[in-house]
């Protein structure tokens, strides 16, 4: 009968030192669990990704189609900001086929962004080499919020019904 006393007094209180014990570390945690940048000053970065290159047979996405030839990349990538700033990367973005036999047959590119599956802006147009290298860094305009699965396509010669490139992999 002793042991049944001790036993139910016992329960409650190793409950409660168990309670207590995870206070510590459910705090701890809580304060750490907050996404940041380098700086907690920075904005917040909405999307940092590669770029793969389209293929004719790709879908169309929010109302964009492919490019109408295959278009392959070394490397690539995007960043966008919370306030819009828009870093755009490529190397190597190229028609791999005839007639273009691994160059970039277009003089610039463009990039759109997307949010809530709805464009949000498209930038001006930069120099796109021959090699198929490229860098686009501009500022679209602060973004919706919430930007719901952001998007950003890559254009040639600023024809924004076609992507050559998104944000993505294969």
């Amino acid at each position: 009968m002793f042991r049944v006393a001790l036993a139910r007094r016992a329960v409650p209180m190793l409950g409660a030192v168990a309670m207590l014990a995870l206070v510590p570390f459910g705090v701890a945690g809580a304060s750490q669990s907050k996404p940041s940048d380098d700086n907690d000053d920075a904005p917040r970065t909405v999307l940092r990704s590669s770029l793969a290159g389209s293929l004719p047979t790709d879908p169309a996405l929010f109302g964009v189609l492919p490019g109408t030839s295959p278009w392959v990349i070394e490397r690539g990538t995007v960043r966008l900001k919370a306030d819009g700033r828009l870093s755009l990367r490529v190397r190597g973005l190229v028609i791999p086929i005839a007639p273009a036999n691994g160059t970039n047959p277009v003089p610039t590119l463009s990039a759109s962004v997307f949010c809530n599956g709805a464009l949000v802006a498209s930038t001006a147009t930069v120099p796109f080499s021959k090699t198929g290298d490229a860098e686009l860094e501009q500022d679209i305009g602060e973004l919706p919020s919430p930007c719901l699965a952001p998007a950003v396509f890559v254009h040639p010669n600023a024809v924004t019904p076609r992507y050559i490139a998104f944000n993505g992999s294969r």
